[in-house]
């Protein structure tokens, strides 16, 4: 029996002193990413959770916010018109409508560094560089301001687009001849070292969207033939080989993980929901309930964070969904 008692106290004491020890791998949030988002309303650092009003909430003045948790306190960080905050280490990078140029400031709302070059808020950021498009013209900018260069040229109006390991992805738009009232989507990326090397993905869609690069595939939400009601999940490789549609559930705002993807549904009513699947598309099951139709949808460090429009209601709200395990 004293041999029992000394191993259990020993056993408290090392989960004492080192509490993740005993913790299951098993119990860790799914690696979930969501980078195919152009213009962002949200970022999250060490906790803290920043916003960009850009009018939807019309009970506050335009501009930057550290918010909440719950989403419903907000103190202003910087008043103006700004679009697509992003985050670079301890600063928020964002652009500034006003001024019609890319900002950089401290989360208290202090101006680290202008870039002058940047006039568009298509931006992203991918470690110490910034890649931003005119709506055709891909460039690229060193964080620190210097090195401002043009990359490419795309065939069409550039939709989304990320950068993963040294090649950019990118959707466009081409308006069908004659305009001004059809049009068809393509997909394609190129190398960030060499932009002439351009390799076509998929090519005249209706529509695509939600695109994800990870674990050796492309993930996208496409619309093939304008169904309208058809907006599927499909999954292909680099090379845009082996086509393949991994739901039968009309999806938006998708964001994939190593063991499962969520995503909300396309119902087009006023109400949805975020969802949680397996990655082969089956065991759908809700893990939130917008109350209304979102806006936008982004991720960071183990939650989701909605702009939320509730039409019968006539008002706009932000919602914060922690991550299921």
């Amino acid at each position: 029996m004293k041999h029992w008692i000394r191993f259990v106290v020993v056993v408290l004491f090392i989960g004492l002193l080192f509490p993740n020890v005993l913790v299951s791998k098993a119990s860790a949030l799914d690696d979930v990413k969501g980078d195919h988002h152009f213009v962002n309303s949200f970022t999250a650092k060490d906790g803290s959770n920043y916003y960009v009003n850009r009018g939807h909430l019309e009970e506050l003045a335009v501009g930057i916010y550290k918010v909440s948790n719950d989403m419903k306190k907000f103190r202003l960080i910087k008043q103006g018109n700004y679009t697509n905050i992003q985050l670079y280490k301890d600063t928020i990078v964002v652009f500034n409508d006003d001024l019609n140029k890319l900002q950089r400031f401290s989360f208290d709302g202090t101006l680290i560094r202008e870039y002058p070059q940047v006039t568009s808020s298509n931006f992203l950021i991918d470690r110490d560089r910034m890649y931003y498009h005119t709506g055709k013209n891909v460039y690229e900018i060193n964080i620190n301001g210097q090195g401002n260069k043009y990359l490419y040229t795309s065939e069409g109006t550039i939709q989304e687009f990320t950068v993963h390991n040294g090649w950019l992805y990118y959707a466009y738009l081409i308006p069908a001849v004659p305009p001004p009232y059809d049009y068809s989507m393509s997909f394609a990326r190129f190398k960030l070292s060499n932009p002439q090397q351009v390799v076509p993905i998929i090519s005249k869609v209706n529509s695509i969207d939600s695109i994800i690069v990870r674990d050796g595939y492309i993930y996208s939400v496409i619309d093939p033939q304008s169904t309208m009601n058809a907006r599927y999940l499909y999954r292909t490789d680099y090379s845009g080989n082996g086509l393949k549609r991994i739901s039968n559930v009309d999806s938006t705002a998708v964001f994939i993980g190593i063991k499962y993807i969520y995503f909300v549904d396309n119902t087009g009513t006023y109400k949805q929901y975020l969802y949680r699947m397996d990655k082969d598309g089956k065991n759908a099951v809700k893990v939130g309930d917008l109350t209304g139709s979102k806006l936008s949808a982004e991720y960071y460090n183990g939650a989701f964070y909605f702009e939320i429009q509730n039409v019968q209601q006539n008002t706009f709200f932000l919602r914060r969904i922690l991550q299921t395990r």
